[in-house]
């Protein structure tokens, strides 16, 4: 019995050890397994405005603007903090603030919005152009981790009275053209356009060298005052020095004023002085292959004269003027074409060709007229004049009948000579009209003389017809003369307006004459003048943005207002995007635009190439002659390599790495369930033989009870 005691004991000692030891290895297989459980990362909240992103303010107003702001992710984003900055401050008129609630918008959730308010004011002298303000996001996921990200809005301000609006108008250096050592007086003005006062302005001659375009005295001209809508005139005595070479000289004319706000602009623009003629070279300019009209033309019939001017010299001839007019009394052809042609320089060599349309009046009789070719051109700074003639055949019965019967002749009034000021008019702008008037009779005056003019424009239909194209400035349409001598002339100077929409073409201006012989018999007559106008077209754009650096495949958001600051309609205004550069529209069509419209282009690009990325903007229209334009703007941007967010990197495992960690897990399960069964197994086994033992110990103790029991009895 005392063997059984003993083996009952190890045999106790025995299991408590082994469940103590699979407790241990449970345990350790079960912190195994917990260590090893993947845990997925919150991510990255992705937070932008989702409201519109371009917003029209006034000038010196403050505008209160309501922005949505949306979380585009899947991942919750905490603590959201709002910051709003203007985009280039120095030059950003804008202030921009977040009321209260606005700053900290807490919590937004996955696709959730929020709408923040934002207070913007602008100064009142802000200049037409559109700004930038970036609003900046600062956020946590579920994990703590920390992001930002920024969404850019702009603003575009539409400012009439911001800055004074002027231009330096009407230059003229008399003489035109000096040689070495020579001086002259340079004579333009200064024209305040716009609705705002300039002062303190102080315009000045800059880039002068003594040796070679200088100034004689003062080089600046102050006025502590310009009117608003009013012009300043003012000259500065130029002088050339005797040992400069002959050529073009540039002298920078300058403005610095103030505006209403006391602010300082400046305004620069370049004038070129001309010197010389060219080294003792000459020029030899000449009038050759003349083409007569053939046939014979009635009245108001066009017939055209060509002509070629060549310069067989060796030197270049400089302001080169070629016309054309009836040689004689005139007043029975007259030009249906621009009379008179500009030429800036013709080359040695080089050549020339010009065509003139003519046309017969009712004042012409049936014969043969002449016309009279004049080329003038200057060199070395003296005038040179060459001339050719050609004729034409007209015919006008009515006007034979008449001077048939004629018992008497009749004084006639014509336009001997007329010149434009400056020859091509330029659309939207003043010119100088000089006419000079001829009493064509050798004995008879003209009195009570009066002279208006009209202007009908020609079109292809007889019922088409135009306004006027010409307006008198500061005079009346109508002007009188008391009387004019015997072939006695009189001169009239007039400044007319082209209206901005007038289409580049010859226009034909009427001169009408009422006017009395001695003998108070009424006359009347009409004279007609060629009119060349041109027009100009401009096209500017709000500031465009275009960061130096991008990542490679990530879009560039462009967006700019177009404005059409030119005189005359626009058509087939379009954008191009071209370069190392990937876009979904390369060419963006906008069509038309009429004089101060606007329109806008927003488009998206992203860079192709690490490094420099070279691409161009490119905008072009149609101008009402048909031609095209062009403006090209070309940019730099640095591509560098796409960068993938580090927290979301550094919690993101490979799939090798996932194997490995499900490997892991599954030991620890299999290892947990081996334990528990070789644990259950042994607290059986164990039980089963505690149980034995316990049988075999009553058993044995009975049996020692009986026999004990046995042996008293025997002993009785």
């Amino acid at each position: 019995m005392m063997f059984n005691k003993i083996s009952f004991k190890r045999l106790s000692a025995f299991l408590a050890v082994l469940i103590l030891a699979v407790s241990v290895s449970l345990t350790a297989f079960a912190a195994d397994g917990d260590d090893d459980e993947y845990k997925e990362p919150a991510g990255m909240p992705i937070i932008n405005v989702i409201s519109g992103n371009v917003y029209e303010i006034e000038p010196g107003q403050e505008t209160n603007i309501a922005l949505r702001v949306r979380n585009t992710s899947t991942s919750v984003a905490k603590s959201v903090v709002v910051i709003p900055t203007v985009e280039n401050a120095s030059d950003n008129p804008l202030k921009v603030t977040l009321n209260a609630q606005s700053s900290n918008i807490g919590t937004i959730s996955a696709n959730g919005e929020r709408t923040i308010n934002l207070t913007v004011a602008a100064d009142r002298t802000a200049a037409t152009k559109t700004y930038a303000i970036n609003i900046k996001f600062q956020f946590l996921n579920n994990d703590g981790i920390s992001y930002d990200s920024t969404s850019t809005i702009y603003f575009k301000i539409k400012n009439a009275s911001g800055v004074p609006v002027f231009n330096f108008q009407n230059y003229k250096l008399n003489p035109s053209t000096l040689n070495a050592g020579d001086s002259a007086v340079l004579t333009f003005e200064l024209f305040n356009k716009g609705p705002l006062n300039l002062y303190n302005a102080v315009v000045s001659l800059e880039n002068l060298d003594p040796a070679g375009v200088g100034v004689n005295g003062t080089n600046q001209k102050k006025f502590s005052k310009i009117w608003a809508g009013t012009k300043e005139t003012m000259s500065f005595n130029l002088t050339t020095n005797s040992a400069m070479e002959d050529g073009s000289y540039p002298v920078t004319v300058k403005v610095v004023f103030n505006d209403e706000n006391g602010t300082e602009h400046t305004y620069e623009e370049k004038y070129f002085v001309s010197v010389g003629a060219g080294n003792g070279k000459n020029a030899d300019l000449r009038i050759e292959n003349v083409k007569e009209p053939s046939g014979i033309y009635g009245v108001n019939q066009n017939f055209d004269f060509s002509l070629t001017v060549k310069n067989y010299g060796d030197a270049a001839a400089e302001n080169i003027r070629v016309s054309a007019a009836e040689y004689g009394e005139g007043g029975n052809i007259v030009p249906k074409s621009n009379s008179t042609f500009s030429l800036k320089e013709l080359q040695p060599g080089k050549s020339a060709d010009y065509k003139f349309t003519f046309a017969p009046t009712g004042n012409a009789s049936s014969r043969n007229y002449t016309v009279e070719f004049k080329l003038e051109y200057k060199m070395g700074g003296k005038d040179y004049t060459v001339t050719q003639y050609g004729g034409a055949n007209v015919t006008n019965p009515d006007k034979d009948e008449e001077e048939g019967d004629k018992k008497e002749s009749k004084p006639k009034i014509i336009v001997s000579d007329y010149k434009c000021d400056p020859v091509i008019v330029m659309a939207g702008e003043n010119f100088d009209l000089t006419m000079t008037f001829l009493n064509t009779h050798i004995e008879k005056a003209v009195k009570n003389v009066k002279m208006y003019l009209t202007m009908v424009e020609e079109t292809s239909s007889e019922n088409e017809k135009s306004g006027n194209v010409f307006t008198p400035v500061d005079s009346s349409n109508t002007f009188y003369y008391d009387s004019i001598a015997p072939k006695g002339t009189v001169s009239k100077t007039m400044t007319l307006y082209t209206v901005p929409s007038a289409q580049p073409k010859t226009y034909t201006l009427t001169v009408n004459f009422e006017y009395e012989d001695e003998s108070g018999n009424e006359y009347t007559a009409t004279e007609l003048l060629g009119i060349n106008v041109k027009q100009v077209s401009q096209v500017d754009t709000s500031e465009v943005f275009i960061p130096e650096t991008s990542e490679i495949g990530m879009p560039i958001s462009v967006y700019f207002d177009i404005y059409n600051t030119g005189k005359v309609d626009i058509s087939n205004l379009k954008v191009s995007l071209e370069g190392d550069i990937t876009t979904q529209n390369k060419s963006t069509y906008i069509g038309n635009c009429s004089p101060g419209d606007s329109n806008y282009y927003e488009g998206s690009f992203s860079v192709n190439n690490m490094g420099l990325n070279n691409f161009k903007l490119i905008i072009s229209y149609d101008d009402p002659s048909g031609e095209q334009i062009q403006q090209v703007k070309e940019y730099t941007i640095n591509g560098t390599e796409p960068v993938m967010d580090e927290n979301m990197g550094g919690d993101m495992m490979m799939p090798e790495d996932m194997d490995t960690q499900e490997g892991i897990s599954l030991k620890a399960k299999i290892g947990i369930a081996v334990g528990a069964a070789a644990g259950v197994i042994i607290l059986i086994v164990v039980l089963k033989i505690i149980k034995k033992r316990k049988d075999a110990k009553l058993i044995a103790d009975d049996l020692d009870d009986d026999m004990e029991g046995k042996d008293e009895n025997e002993q009785l």
